[in-house]
């Protein structure tokens, strides 16, 4: 753990210490609070590895085998993502677990869809080749052989580019289709799931609703948190389930692969979604601060010999670190002086060298480069409190 944790009180839940908290507090709770889940999601990743290798060996159709590694591999980020509650990253595989289904649909129902999904690799590998901005990172050999395989690929792609934008027109570099992802869930049944879908990519889009679980107002301000979003993996919980279980499904319509106790296993993990949803909630209301928390403060010290110190304090760790000063301090430092020599702080007896110390509103200091963090006590134990207002812009 960070040093500059070591003044947070872990004995206490993080909404009693401005919402501070780790990850491993999380990841304990959701395990404490849910002891069935691991079980339920073992039954469901042994039928799971028993039709994924079913998938690759008998699946024909290159474009629904592409499609298929999409699904299976976002499947897995997507648990991964569940357990830890890490909501945003579960959100956007359930998004895309939602795509793949309808797809998949699509590349199996007819050829010329399955034709263009594959030539569509070719668009890729040209925005590949367009990556040479990374060559101003690389030195010597590294940068010559990295040059030579980007040009290799615009080159090799130069002629497939031109011939598929013949065949299929200039809107074939945007999308692989010819019909968009509304109008291909539409024709497999799936586009009462559409606006879900548009929820969930509310967060890939970074659109002003996407910060669920992460944004909330508190006793009349805006808090901010940083970290998983409890909010969004239950909503993505039930969605990003019942997308896979709508594809193993079609799976084993489509193809000789029997995914019905997978589709089961899959049943008894929306049946949980509940008390997954309980849990999370409950862990949430924890980790929500009860206050809004103190943001960080400019603090200025005059030391005994007159010299002048600026820190960066974090008042929800109760730590510090020594900062730049700000532009034209010098102002500020000179009215302080004055300040304390007038007689309006009370300077205690036994300072030990300790400097008096002052909060700096409305100033923004950035900490030196490097710099440890401290115990705030250290330097906080005088504080300076004017009476009247004194650091006033010129």
């Amino acid at each position: 753990m960070s040093n500059k944790y070591s003044e947070v009180d872990f004995s206490v839940p993080p909404s009693q210490r401005h919402g501070v908290a780790l990850k491993g507090e999380i990841l304990g709770n959701i395990k404490e609070k849910l002891p069935e889940l691991s079980s339920l999601l073992s039954n469901a990743l042994e039928e799971l590895h028993i039709v994924t290798r079913r998938f690759f060996s008998e699946t024909t159709n290159k474009s629904a085998a592409i499609v298929g590694n999409h699904a299976f591999n976002d499947l897995d980020s997507f648990i991964d993502c569940l357990l830890s509650g890490d909501g945003r990253s579960a959100a956007r595989a359930s998004r895309s677990l939602y795509e793949h289904l309808v797809n998949y649909c699509e590349v199996m129902s007819s050829p010329e869809a399955a034709e263009r999904y594959l030539e569509h690799k070719v668009v890729t590998v040209d925005l590949l080749g367009n990556l040479i901005h990374r060559l101003r990172h690389l030195r010597g050999t590294q940068y010559k052989q990295e040059r030579s395989r980007l040009t290799k690929l615009k080159r090799d792609t130069l002629h497939p580019l031109k011939d598929a934008l013949a065949r299929f027109g200039t809107r074939f570099r945007r999308d692989w289709s010819s019909r968009n992802l509304y109008e291909r869930a539409a024709a497999y049944g799936y586009d009462t799931h559409y606006d879900t879908y548009r929820l969930l990519s509310q967060v890939t889009h970074g659109s002003c609703g996407g910060v669920l679980g992460s944004h909330a107002e508190i006793a009349g301000s805006t808090v901010h948190r940083t970290g998983p979003s409890l909010e969004l993996a239950v909503l993505s919980y039930l969605e990003g389930f019942t997308f896979f279980r709508e594809f193993a499904k079609e799976v084993g319509s489509r193809q000789t692969i029997d995914t019905r106790r997978l589709v089961e296993d899959i049943d008894s993990l929306l049946a949980y979604w509940p008390k997954y949803r309980q849990a999370l909630t409950e862990i949430d209301k924890l980790f929500w601060p009860e206050s809004p928390p103190p943001g960080p403060v400019a603090i200025m010290a005059i030391y005994p010999n007159g010299r002048a110190r600026w820190f960066f304090w974090e008042p929800a760790l109760n730590r510090m670190k020594p900062a730049h000063p700000p532009e034209e301090s010098e102002w500020m430092e000179e009215r302080f002086r004055q300040h304390i020599e007038g007689g309006n702080v009370e300077v205690p007896p036994n300072m030990d060298g300790r400097p008096i110390t002052s909060a700096v509103s409305g100033v923004q200091v950035t900490p030196q480069e490097g710099s440890a963090w401290f115990t705030a006590s250290g330097i906080l134990a005088h504080t300076a409190k004017p009476a009247a207002s004194w650091l006033i812009s010129e």
